[in-house]
């Protein structure tokens, strides 16, 4: 199998455990039976474009991502994946991780300022 399918399963898995998803998990919300899901992860199973596209949108990536070999996420990309992590949270917890990620980037923003010093 070429190189490309094993990169593709591999950051189809990244991504999964990133949400802290199983295969079971990933296969539900992409409409792919788990048994396919491990062999797209392990690089022995081709996948169509349309394959390709249900992985993305149930991980909240760009299909770019999960071709791309060397990802630099674009800003659109970062917003899919944040976006992404609230998806499934009561409105509350969303609001909690908001001011949390708030706080957090203030934090890392005084600290860049500090280290320029």
């Amino acid at each position: 199998m070429p190189d490309i399918y094993h990169g593709i399963g591999l950051r189809v898995r990244v991504e999964r455990t990133r949400l802290g998803w199983t295969q079971e998990e990933l296969g539900e919300r992409a409409a792919l039976h788990p048994a396919y899901i491990g062999q797209i992860e392990r690089g022995t199973k081709k996948i169509s474009i349309e394959t390709l596209r249900r992985l993305a949108k149930a991980l909240s990536v760009q299909m770019s991502d999960l071709l791309n070999e060397s990802p630099t996420p674009t800003q659109e990309a970062w917003e899919t994946k944040i976006g992404g992590l609230l998806r499934d949270n009561h409105p509350e917890e969303k609001e909690l991780l908001y001011d949390t990620l708030r706080h957090l980037a203030k934090s890392i923003r005084r600290g860049r300022r500090k280290s320029k010093r």
